[in-house]
């Protein structure tokens, strides 16, 4: 959902729908259907992978982030910043695996792909003249040895997932 595309009257009609039609499983993180009996899964994906549940908001049909579907069920509210799976699971939609951030604060926590330099074994590191460089935050920082460059980037926050 596009926040923008709705007035504060609408987002807080959709929200009373929201709570009067799902209720929220602590234990599995799902929406359950209150008229259907069974866990909203999500029908579509929006461009960065998330799944949408589809609302409808008189005669208009809205798409809201499944997690933020959670969150407002939740706190009753929809978010004013960006929800942060702390897991990075995108599927993972329990309310403690979720939390409100900034921007910044939610690009720390990407899982960058476990893809291995080809000349050093190592990812996120490529050598430069006799020594490895590692980027850490947009500055280079060199290191003598490729696992030191390594240890160095994860201590500073780069994660990576397994593949």
């Amino acid at each position: 959902m596009n926040k923008k595309q709705l007035t504060d009257a609408e987002q807080q009609e959709l929200l009373l729908r929201m709570k009067k039609n799902y209720t929220y499983d602590a234990k599995s993180g799902r929406l359950t259907s209150s008229r259907l009996g069974r866990a909203v899964r999500g029908k579509k994906r929006d461009k960065n992978g998330y799944l949408c549940v589809l609302c409808r908001l008189g005669k208009r049909q809205v798409f809201v982030r499944l997690h933020h579907a959670v969150w407002a069920v939740c706190k009753g509210r929809f978010p004013e910043r960006q929800i942060d799976h702390v897991n990075g699971d995108k599927r993972d939609n329990r309310i403690e695996n979720l939390r409100e951030v900034t921007s910044s604060e939610n690009h720390l926590n990407v899982l960058l792909a476990w893809n291995p330099n080809a000349k050093t074994g190592v990812p996120g590191v490529s050598p430069h003249g006799c020594q490895y460089q590692t980027k850490i935050h947009g500055k280079m920082y060199h290191f003598s040895d490729p696992y030191e460059a390594f240890y160095h980037a994860t201590m500073c926050g780069k994660r990576y997932k397994e593949h």
